[in-house]
């Protein structure tokens, strides 16, 4: 690595807006917009290695890390709040509920940043 470069784990530390939900297996993609009364969803990921973020009604916040040469995104405290949420945001919701694993109680997916956007990969449990 040479001066000035910077890594996969501090690539990931920013604010990142939700564009879409990609299903791999369908090749369907959701976008924001085909949802009634949606807004943009937001996550900070923050260096000191927690996140919090906002959607239409409700924020979530919790601590992270990085694992396994910066490809797997762990969340491991996730708090929300979920009253009157939008379709998009309880989609959301949803899809993180999915990567929970009850063998380590923490959420789990792997990830990449390409054109500087940051894709989650998450797995049904």
């Amino acid at each position: 690595m040479g001066c000035g470069e910077e890594t996969q784990d501090n690539a990931i530390h920013g604010t990142w807006k939700l564009v879409s939900f990609v299903n791999e297996k369908t090749d369907e993609t959701l976008f924001q917009d085909e949802f009634h009364n949606s807004s943009q969803i937001t996550i900070d990921l923050k260096s000191d290695m927690r996140f919090s973020g906002s959607m239409t009604q409700n924020t979530f916040h919790g601590n992270y890390s990085i694992e396994d040469n910066n490809e797997k995104l762990i969340h491991i405290c996730f708090s929300k709040t979920k009253v009157n949420e939008s379709d998009w945001g309880n989609l959301f919701y949803d899809k993180i509920d999915t990567s929970y694993s009850p063998e380590t109680k923490h959420w789990e997916s792997t990830y990449t940043i390409q054109d500087d956007q940051l894709r989650i990969y998450i797995c049904r449990r």
